[in-house]
């Protein structure tokens, strides 16, 4: 093949000039082996595998991503399409990388194997994928992957495909990715959006019926205007949070930084949660001694945050489910806010909690923590979460004062 190294120098492959066949590399692995080829080698392969000008024009004018990858699962050849989703000079760049190395997965760098190696990995359906393949199976599924473009996290859903190429020897497969972000972004938008959207007007609609009515006494009137006004704010609430959303992914969202008080920000999303019926059945609290502590924030991005975070702990448990909400000072500077229920998260849920379009509540949900990620970071803070079997779940937002 014609492909030559252009000086980008990928920190998981031994050095060029080294001879040796394989780079010197750790070896533990929480998933598949980390043992790679040195660049050399590489290089060997790719010549060996030949060249058709004719097929790496039409690999080229695919719209998706198409790599072929040795038993190590590194790239031997790639098209223009995947050499542009890594933001690489040329294909000799992505020589000797393994998929979510060239796009940049934060869970690449988890173990020093790269990609593939890491705990996270055995729930990736790219990596499930690979593995099928170097079985000799071809297969199709989708993955999920949080990418850093060297500013900001990015939640990125692909479509794979393998096929085996039993012709190079075992192990070696043809990996395409297409990029189906803007479809699984536009089902969520209709399962999650639109379903909710339609639950509030329906309550706003029955609610109208029944005050259009003459025979209604004048204290059901009252109650029914209650809750009419409940309503209809929290169905402008559930449109204004998907703006927000839509802003923060695009990079627009306007961020207004004012003196918040952490007691009186928990409060008003326990009493949102309790009006709006997400704790119908179920206790949510702040609890007793949680701190007041001022610090300038976006009061209403801190809502939305707060917001996520108890509604979706309070849809975690069942029936008489308690989910409490507490605020403590971290080191001089630092006010961490913090919400508990007592479930325990399994293993598969937490490998992809903060990534778009997963979801624990069925297809085409998932943008409950997605959001709580996002928002977070533009307001410049960090989110996180323990879960353990007798502690249950703790999700933690944490601010500089």
């Amino acid at each position: 093949m014609r492909l030559l190294t252009s000086g980008h120098k990928n920190p998981m492959m031994g050095d060029a000039g080294s001879g040796t066949s394989m780079a010197t590399m750790p070896t533990e692995t929480r998933f598949l082996p980390a043992g790679r080829l040195a660049l050399p080698r590489i290089l060997e392969e790719a010549t060996q595998v030949g060249e058709s000008p004719v097929l790496m024009a039409m690999l080229d004018s695919s719209p998706g991503m198409i790599a072929l990858l040795n038993p190590q699962r590194q790239i031997v050849y790639c098209n223009e399409a995947f050499v542009k989703a890594g933001g690489l000079a040329s294909k000799g760049d992505a020589l000797g990388m393994r998929p979510g190395e060239l796009l940049q997965c934060i869970h690449a760098k988890d173990m020093p194997g790269g990609c593939g190696t890491s705990s996270s990995c055995c729930h990736c359906g790219m990596a499930q994928a690979l593995v099928a393949g170097q079985q000799g199976r071809a297969n199709s599924g989708e993955c999920l992957l949080q990418c850093h473009d060297d500013k900001r996290n990015i939640s990125a859903e692909y479509a794979v495909e393998v096929r085996p190429v039993p012709k190079l020897g075992a192990g070696w497969q043809c990996f395409s990715l297409t990029d189906v972000s803007a479809e699984k972004r536009r089902e969520a938008l209709e399962r999650t959006f639109f379903h909710d959207i339609m639950n509030r007007a329906c309550a706003v609609k029955s609610i109208s019926d029944v005050l259009v009515r003459d025979d209604i006494a004048p204290e059901a009137r009252s109650d029914f205007m209650g809750m009419l006004s409940v309503s209809s704010h929290a169905l402008v609430d559930e449109i204004q949070s998907q703006c927000t959303l839509h802003a923060a992914e695009k990079g627009d969202l306007a961020v207004n930084m004012n003196d918040c008080d952490s007691l009186e920000a928990l409060e008003a999303a326990v009493a949102s949660c309790r009006a709006f019926g997400f704790a119908e059945d179920k206790h949510v609290d702040v609890l007793p001694g949680t701190q007041s502590i001022v610090f300038r924030t976006d009061a209403t991005l801190l809502g939305r945050i707060l917001l996520n975070l108890l509604k979706n702990a309070l849809e975690a448990g069942g029936a008489d489910t308690t989910v409490t909400a507490t605020c403590t000072m971290r080191f001089p500077s630092r006010v961490r806010l913090s919400v508990h229920n007592d479930a325990v998260m399994p293993q598969r849920v937490r490998a992809h909690i903060f990534q778009r379009s997963f979801s624990t509540k069925g297809t085409g949900r998932g943008l409950g923590t997605y959001s709580v990620k996002l928002l977070t970071g533009s307001l410049g803070g960090r989110v996180w979460f323990d879960s353990a079997a007798g502690e249950g779940t703790t999700f933690h937002v944490e601010f500089d004062i």
